[in-house]
């Protein structure tokens, strides 16, 4: 990759204005997130993650720009290993941990459920336990947050909208990441538009495709209310070749572009999408698959064991959200 001189420095982390003003809370809490991400993190190592996040799935406009923590931290020795991105294995530029981060990285990006034992340790064993977590975490962060930046932008850029801004949380600086992830999962809860039929079909999907064991192993109790049974949920993995609703297949297709190439959702999609949701629904749709590819932090620190889950004949376990948006109720079908 070559970085160009025009290079500028800029928020990395701004969101599609339409999303913002549909999803204000949301979105403001993930603006707070990624700011006080990059607060903890070494910003030098996070934007290397971010570059290379952005040349897996096909952001090059994500390459052409600075996070200003970077790029006050980073300088020419930066801009380098930058332009030596991808070929970082073999380059003197990287040191023995950048390696090993932009290895992990690739591997959470490309295919988490494929992370092994002795990476979980290489990682553990340089950062600690508590360093690899918050690591992990702000990986997510930068990969999940260009996805949605580009899965939105293709799917609400024609819709019409309300004024409403987005603004950051207040005091957020004084919370950690997780605390904020968590708070960030709840408002993705609390405000979305989308159906439970829906919901449940699209964090199925999440699961699957991530490995994550112990979402592949809970139901939505409000998903079950409404009809959808294993028979049901069985069709996730072929959906296109099943008798599931037209309006599933084109959720589950936003799914999938927005969990693998998020630079490949055709025209043809974003226009199914547009005639068969409406703009608060594209965009509960977009924030919940963030919410849900959560996941992927569990799946990396292979810390997503269900053996404490009660399940019932089919193997499941029952669960649902408060008012709050918290997660509760984890029981047998």
């Amino acid at each position: 990759m070559t970085i160009s001189n025009s290079t500028v420095t800029e928020l990395v982390w701004a969101l599609p204005g339409a999303l913002s003003r549909l999803q204000p809370e949301a979105c403001g809490l993930l603006v707070t997130l990624n700011e006080r991400v990059w607060q903890v993190s070494d910003p030098v190592l996070l934007e290397l993650v971010r570059v290379r996040v952005s040349q897996l799935i096909g952001n090059p406009a994500a390459a052409r720009v600075r996070c200003s923590y970077a790029a006050a931290a980073g300088g020419a020795p930066l801009e380098a290993k930058l332009g030596a991105l991808p070929d970082y294995p073999g380059s003197p530029l990287f040191s023995a941990a950048e390696r090993d981060v932009v290895a992990f990285s690739e591997q959470f990006v490309i295919d988490v459920g494929g992370t092994t034992e002795d990476m979980r340790a290489e990682l553990a064993g340089r950062f600690g336990a508590d360093g690899a977590r918050a690591l992990v975490t702000g990986i997510y962060v930068v990969e999940f947050t260009q996805r949605l930046q580009l899965i939105a932008d293709r799917l609400l850029d024609e819709c019409e909208v309300p004024a409403d801004g987005a603004g950051a949380l207040a005091g957020g600086a004084e919370v950690s990441p997780e605390g904020l992830l968590n708070a960030y999962q709840a408002a993705v809860m609390r405000g979305s538009a989308l159906d439970p039929v829906t919901t449940e079909l699209v964090r199925l999907r999440c699961a699957r495709t991530h490995h994550c064991r112990i979402c592949q192993t809970l139901r939505l109790a409000d998903a079950r209310a409404a009809g959808v049974d294993e028979a049901m949920t069985a069709k996730v993995d072929f959906y296109e070749r099943s008798d599931l609703p037209e309006r599933a297949k084109v959720a589950l297709r936003i799914t999938d572009a927005f969990i693998t190439q998020p630079d490949r959702l055709s025209d043809a999609v974003a226009e199914q999408a547009r005639a068969w949701f409406g703009p608060a629904e594209l965009a509960s749709i977009a924030l919940s698959i963030t919410k849900w590819s959560t996941q992927k932090i569990k799946v990396a620190l292979g810390t997503d064991g269900a053996d404490r889950l009660v399940t019932d004949a089919d193997g499941v376990a029952l669960f649902g959200f408060d008012q709050a948006g918290q997660a509760t109720g984890y029981r047998r079908g």
